[in-house]
């Protein structure tokens, strides 16, 4: 472990200093740790079919193209970056610190394995699947290079031992980063006998993660074609951030179910519970449970689940990455059908008005919303947050009630906090419409710079309409439906009403904050989300929801729907005369004038 993690440690300049290594591709051929590592290997390499002098190559332009992309994965340094040094590495001390949180808890509290390393285990793998869309995708999906390996002569076995390769690269230093302090914390806690358990589990857990992530583009890959296979694989990255933001979340919901308000119920050692079975990562500290309480409850049960996942892992990785490398060209086919916009669109554009081409720009809108892929992946999973972290409060009623016999589901209807649900999910509406400004074609909005006298105030009134009908609206009507299970009908039509009113409140607030900018004009930069302007907004949206959640809760229905009624009936009337004033610069305006 010590070995891996000298792998992030910058190599001395050979004259004493402490100047950067030349960022040329020769100089990473030379100095780069991580080639030499695979250098160790060359024999076995050889062995397995792989032309170690192309796999060499190609896995040392890889790095390096990595290295020089400015927009590889600089969310871990918000954007700041030297040339030519790979962000993602360089800003896995961030993980490293939050490996310390892990290493404490563990090393205080030994007395329950199951839970304390579950949940270490459990973190990493939420960070794995979190890592995997933004950095691993790309690489597990690029087909640049298959066309140019393919007519050097480079053998399908070494272009995907590269491919592997490259990945592994960020796997292992990814679990370095996050699992190495709390592994050595283990030895110090758990003994030898019981660090040595979870480093190997650990390490299985590496390898199950992995395969998974392939397992599921292989199989999204062999069954889809065309658009239809680039939305589902959209779809895929989107449900995976989201229930990366809610796997966590499990352990809370949990705790709150089973507990009656004593931590001690919490951390003491407990048997097989039916959560354990569906968070996986909780699979991987059986063997430390079983040592601990020398007991096949929960330990044996778990470990024979890991022991299956591992097992399955090695039968089904070979095919899986042939059918995965088999079916990469499908990425490069266009559809020719165009997208489908449904029944919703159809209906939400009628309450459009029509006057000034206000239906043309909100179609345009939609559209290139729906078919703007960054933006999904990185707005849809903000607004899951909000809705996840709000399900472990509407427990508290029920997890803090006293040693009577409460009915479970008695105890979920008469819990205040459903009111919150459907407008704190919103409440990061001010994401939603900071990322309006990017776009993956951000030149095909200069046909409007050279339009004379166009009115931008359309542009962008219907944009933020956009952002209000096709996200937050969808949202809220969904949620009603979900807690009419746990409140009385006239109380979810209330809220539901003035979820609406405040959603296209926040919306229209959020708006002219960041009206200073045109839509879909910018290509998307990773560093530039944390501005002021979103801060700002998101704490005044907090605040807007806290009191409007607590009007919900505790005011009588039909009060609370006169509220909300005027609110919205009175914001889209707003919203149709709102940004008169907007005086952005569109792409190309200037070169124009």
């Amino acid at each position: 472990m010590t070995t891996m993690m000298n792998l992030f440690k910058r190599k001395p300049d050979p004259a004493g200093g402490n100047a950067p290594l030349p960022d040329t591709p020769a100089d990473l051929f030379i100095h780069s740790r991580w080639l030499q590592v695979f250098d160790r290997f060359r024999g076995l390499l050889i062995q397995l079919g792989v032309n170690y002098p192309q796999f060499r190559l190609i896995l040392g332009y890889k790095l390096y193209m990595d290295a020089v992309d400015p927009n590889f994965m600089t969310t871990l340094t918000n954007g700041r970056r030297r040339a030519g040094k790979n962000a993602f590495l360089r800003g896995l001390w961030i993980y490293a610190l939050v490996s310390l949180l892990l290493t404490a808890v563990i090393v205080a509290m030994p007395g329950n394995p199951v839970l304390i390393l579950g949940s270490a285990l459990l973190y990493y793998s939420t960070m794995y699947m979190t890592v995997l869309v933004q950095a691993f995708s790309g690489s597990l999906l690029d087909v640049r290079d298959v066309a140019i390996l393919d007519t050097r002569g480079v053998g399908e076995r070494t272009r995907s031992a590269a491919q592997t390769a490259h990945i592994l690269v960020y796997v292992l230093s990814l679990f370095a980063a996050l699992m190495a302090i709390p592994i050595v914390g283990s030895f110090y806690s758990l003994g030898v006998l019981g660090g040595i358990l979870f480093l190997v589990s650990a390490l299985v857990l590496l390898v199950v993660n992995y395969v998974l992530s392939i397992g599921i583009y292989a199989v999204i890959l062999r069954f889809f074609h065309g658009e239809r296979l680039k939305n589902i694989l959209s779809m895929i990255q989107i449900a995976i951030l989201i229930i990366s933001v809610a796997l966590p979340q499990v352990v809370n919901i949990i705790t709150q179910l089973s507990s009656r308000g004593a931590v001690a119920a919490v951390v003491k050692a407990s048997g097989f519970h039916w959560y354990m079975a569906i968070v996986y990562p909780f699979w991987f500290a059986g063997p430390n449970g079983w040592l601990a309480s020398g007991q096949a409850n929960p330990g044996g049960i778990l470990t024979g689940l890991m022991l299956a996942a591992f097992i399955l892992s090695l039968f089904a990785y070979g095919p899986a990455m042939r059918r995965l490398t088999t079916n990469l060209s499908k990425l490069n086919e266009e559809s020719i059908e165009p997208a489908h916009t449904g029944w919703f669109f159809r209906l939400v554009r009628r309450l459009v008005p029509q006057s000034r081409d206000q239906r043309t720009f909100f179609t345009l809108s939609w559209r290139m919303m729906q078919a703007n892929a960054d933006y999904k992946m990185r707005v849809y999973p903000q607004l899951a947050s909000g809705l996840v972290i709000m399900i472990p409060l509407a427990l508290i009623p029920f997890g803090l009630a006293d040693g009577t016999h409460r009915n479970f589901w008695a105890a979920l209807q008469g819990s205040w906090t459903w009111s919150f649900l459907q407008i704190y999910a919103i409440a990061e509406l001010p994401v939603a419409v900071y990322f309006l400004r990017f776009s993956q074609h951000p030149e095909a909005m200069k046909i409007f710079a050279t339009l004379p006298r166009f009115d931008k105030s359309v542009l962008y009134r219907e944009a933020i309409r956009t952002v209000y009908l096709r996200l937050a609206v969808p949202l809220i009507l969904v949620l009603g439906l979900i807690t009419l299970i746990f409140l009385p009908p006239l109380h979810v039509l209330s809220n539901t009403i003035l979820a609406l009113g405040v959603g296209l409140l926040m919306t229209l607030l959020n708006g002219t904050f960041m009206s200073g900018t045109a839509p879909y004009s910018q290509v998307f930069q990773t560093g530039q989300v944390n501005t002021g302007a979103t801060w700002a907004a998101s704490l005044l949206d907090f605040i807007i929801a806290l009191v409007t959640g607590l009007l919900g809760a505790f005011v009588p229905w039909w009060a609370v729907l006169i509220v909300g009624t005027v609110i919205l009936a009175g914001g889209w009337v707003v919203l149709g005369r709102s940004f008169k004033d907007a005086n952005f610069i569109l792409p190309g305006e200037a070169d124009f004038n």
